[in-house]
């Protein structure tokens, strides 16, 4: 086994990560965008569906984004030829005419404005118009959200992969429709362009419930903002990260809590 990427009881490996013990934290809802192919050889057409879960990939509640859109291949960008909007998911459709990587986003989705009051050191949420007792601080927050997948035709490019979205961003140094069992996925958090250090990055796989332990890591990043993963199993996972920070000047809340999500495939 090689020491650098120690193997943990879910047949997860990760390198420069902290594996964090204890019990799984309730997971908020999460949003995604799940293709139904990661890779294209002679098909023209890609479907995306998108939606907030808090169980990969069960959708549970439509993404209302109004940013929906295509980066493609040149690194340009490009609008969804079909969106189809129900309850629970977004059905999206676009055609694949240019050899190489497209980047399927839901583009910066702003979502609900809410308060949090410090109290007793702690910052929790404030229900209500009326600030808990004690509270000696209270802050006004909107969450920011992005969602990305890459799907490549016939060769990858690197143009949609390097577009930054967003201020949080999951920044993938190996191109994401090249991860395989026997390689590794090298990626960076950055936020406003700088790597995000010690940041906690949640990681799960599709059809988890079916395993004899149900896969979920959750991990920290290095000094330098990266993780380097190995898998042990081939599939779709879904990689997450949030973070809090002062919202940008001009905004009508004083913060903002951001999420950033990416889908891939590890291929055998």
């Amino acid at each position: 086994m090689n020491p650098l990427f120690p193997r943990t009881r879910f047949g997860f490996l990760a390198a420069s990560a902290l594996v964090l013990a204890g019990g799984v934290p309730a997971q908020a809802h999460t949003s995604y965008m799940l293709p139904n192919i990661f890779t294209a050889n002679t098909e023209e057409h890609v479907t995306v569906e998108s939606a907030f879960t808090e169980k990969f990939f069960q959708p549970e509640l439509a993404v209302d984004s109004v940013d929906f859109h295509v980066i493609l291949p040149d690194g340009s960008r490009a609008e969804f030829e079909t969106v189809s909007k129900h309850r629970q998911v977004v059905i999206l459709e676009s055609p694949l005419k240019q050899d190489g990587t497209y980047r399927f986003t839901t583009g910066v989705r702003r979502g609900r404005v809410g308060k949090t009051a410090l109290v007793d050191g702690k910052w929790q949420p404030v229900r209500g118009d009326a600030a808990p007792a004690g509270a000696t601080q209270v802050r006004t927050s909107q969450t920011e959200t992005v969602a990305d997948a890459y799907v490549t035709r016939k060769g990858p490019t690197r143009a949609p992969v390097d577009r930054q979205i967003g201020r949080l961003a999951i920044q993938p140094v190996t191109h994401p429709n090249d991860i395989y069992l026997d390689g590794k996925f090298d990626l960076k958090i950055l936020f406003d362009g700088k790597p995000l250090a010690d940041q906690l990055v949640v990681i799960d796989r599709a059809g988890a419930d079916y395993d004899e332990v149900k896969f979920h890591q959750e991990l920290k990043t290095g000094p330098d903002g990266g993780l380097s993963l190995k898998f042990d199993k081939a599939g779709v996972y879904e990689i997450m990260t949030r973070h809090r920070a002062d919202a940008p000047a001009g905004s009508q809340t004083d913060e903002r809590s951001y999420t950033t999500s990416l889908t891939f495939e590890v291929q055998r």
